[in-house]
């Protein structure tokens, strides 16, 4: 959707209200606004980048159909992480319903790719230990997770970041250190680091 002049230095409130009168284009401003911080958040229960983009997409489309029941209409951002955040609950909920999955005569490792059956290879172990890292950061607290999810993998600049969180930047680089050494030292310890 094209960004028209008169959405660009508008806040959330405004373009909240012109999507209620029917401007689509300013639901599209939403949603470029606030996109990368809600795949952030519902990265915690989906790995594959498809299925992020599907919650992400589930969260978007609440938000829509819902609108019109937001007050105050500049309270959009908090409104829709909230969303996010419930979007996130009713997966972990469903994932942990549906943890009894048989594919094929092969079984299936914990993290639901198929087990391994000959020997590792370089990139298993890494693969592996990638598992490892990303599972540790799903279970930092959220502000953390974020943080290091909008960083590093959303690849947003420390600008954009701190934009996003609502902080400064020397404040989201105190974040991501104190993430990166509790990531650090559960799996150094081999304890998982509380949610």
């Amino acid at each position: 959707m094209p960004i028209t002049e008169q959405h660009k230095h508008v806040d959330d409130g405004q373009l909240v209200r012109q999507t209620l009168r029917g401007d689509r284009t300013a639901f599209g401003r939403l949603y470029d606004r606030h996109i990368r911080r809600v795949r952030a958040t519902v990265r915690s229960v989906a790995v594959d980048p498809s299925a992020v983009d599907d919650l992400a997409q589930e969260c978007f489309l609440r938000a829509y159909r819902k609108l019109d029941q937001l007050r105050p209409q500049e309270n959009f951002g908090p409104w829709l992480m909230g969303i996010a955040r419930y979007v996130g609950r009713e997966q972990r909920r469903s994932l942990h319903r549906d943890r009894h999955r048989f594919v094929g005569s092969t079984p299936l490792s914990d993290k639901g790719r198929q087990a391994k059956t000959g020997p590792d290879s370089f990139s298993d172990e890494l693969h592996d230990y990638l598992d490892i890292v990303l599972e540790q950061v799903r279970r930092l607290p959220e502000s953390q997770r974020v943080a290091i999810e909008l960083f590093f993998l959303e690849e947003c600049d420390a600008e954009k970041t701190a934009k996003l969180l609502g902080m400064s930047r020397s404040g989201v680089y105190a974040l991501l250190k104190r993430a990166c050494r509790n990531v650090g030292n559960s799996i150094e310890r081999g304890i998982p680091v509380k949610e």
